[in-house]
């Protein structure tokens, strides 16, 4: 139950850092941060395809799902 519950909390933290990341390398309806850097973080995560989209959420749904885990083995540890 150990390993579970440290597995949680670094999903928890990669996937919060992650998604902190990609939401502001998105581009909105007033550019983004993506822009204030030429655009370039807009090519790397291939935000024009729309592909951060996905990737956004499944971030997010990790991010869900390792709260739900960490709270789940939380009176293990």
């Amino acid at each position: 139950m150990y390993i579970l519950h440290y597995l949680g909390w670094v999903l928890f933290f990669v996937s919060a850092v992650l998604m902190t990341t990609v939401v502001l390398l998105q581009e909105s309806k007033g550019g983004g941060l993506a822009e204030s850097f030429g655009g370039a973080g807009a090519e790397t995560f291939g935000v024009k395809s729309g592909g951060v989209s996905k990737f956004t959420f499944l971030l997010a749904g990790i991010f869900c799902g390792s709260a739900i885990l960490i709270s789940a083995t939380w009176n293990a540890s």
